[in-house]
């Protein structure tokens, strides 16, 4: 476990940079699904700091979309990080479709 300031994690990992299109930030060209983002603010809450960003491009591999062409949750494996514990977790499975399962919960 070492900081980017004094390792250059890429060597270390064999990983490659690639240099963004929208951003100035590189991003790992092994990775099949890239956000660039860019930051709008940062907030003090506590012992804590919470970046907000807009999202600036999408890069996407075909091995990661669906076939209607949009990404998908279960191809992409995401992680949540849990920092009361430091571990880290897999995003769960399908539950429902947004503005339709609340009604079916109201039934």
């Amino acid at each position: 476990m070492v900081s980017g300031r004094t390792e250059d994690k890429f060597s270390a990992t064999g990983l490659t940079p690639v240099k963004s299109d929208l951003v100035d930030a590189p991003y790992v060209k092994e990775f099949p699904f890239i956000l660039e983002c860019t930051l709008l603010q940062t907030v003090k809450i506590g012992l804590h700091t919470q970046f907000i960003g807009e999202i600036k491009d999408i890069k996407a591999d075909e091995t990661v979309l669906a076939k209607e062409g949009f990404p998908d949750i279960d191809k992409i494996k995401p992680l949540i990080f849990n920092p009361a514990n430091r571990t880290y977790y897999g995003v769960g499975k399908y539950l429902g479709n947004a503005f339709s399962i609340g009604k079916k919960k109201k039934e």
